[in-house]
């Protein structure tokens, strides 16, 4: 199950890349039909903006989260005994399971409103956004997952911060 669960997390990442790739071949395609016919690409930055940013963002939680990669500052963390150190672990994946689900919930209702009214918005030309919506809760929700299947593993006494993924001692 976990190992399934980090190739998941592991194709989205890969897709997310796809989303920087994609951005810059739209944005280079877009500046130079300026510079070279003066014809902009219409939808650029709506395309930018509602697509390739979000799951460049949202599609790799889970996997940052799984590998310990998120921003985190461990200035009294580390001089914690090893009990208080599983103890705090434990919270703060949990209270970050509950916190990503309540988004994912949230914007969950945003993403069946969106479909609902076929969302699209108007730029140099209009551009349906209502797919892209459906990606926060996704993402939201498998980091979510992520964080708590941290806590469990925490739980287990198997290694989850990177310095025992490293081979360190916490």
């Amino acid at each position: 199950m976990l190992s399934l669960f980090n190739r998941l997390c592991s194709w989205l990442m890969f897709i997310g890349g796809f989303g920087v790739i994609a951005m810059m071949l739209n944005i280079v395609a877009d500046v130079v039909a300026k510079l070279v016919w003066n014809a902009p690409i219409q939808g650029t930055v709506e395309m930018s903006s509602y697509y390739y940013m979000v799951a460049l963002v949202m599609l790799p939680m889970a996997f940052v989260e799984m590998q310990d990669q998120q921003i985190s500052v461990d200035l009294l963390f580390n001089h914690f005994p090893s009990w208080l150190q599983k103890l705090a672990l434990i919270f703060s994946c949990l209270a970050a399971a509950a916190i990503l689900a309540v988004m994912s919930w949230r914007t969950g209702l945003d993403a069946m409103r969106a479909l609902r009214v076929g969302e699209v918005v108007m730029g140099g030309r209009e551009v349906i956004v209502w797919p892209s919506r459906m990606v926060l809760p996704l993402g939201f929700g498998l980091a979510s997952l992520a964080a708590f299947l941290r806590a469990v593993l925490v739980l287990q006494g198997q290694p989850v911060t990177q310095s025992e993924l490293d081979g360190g001692v916490s």
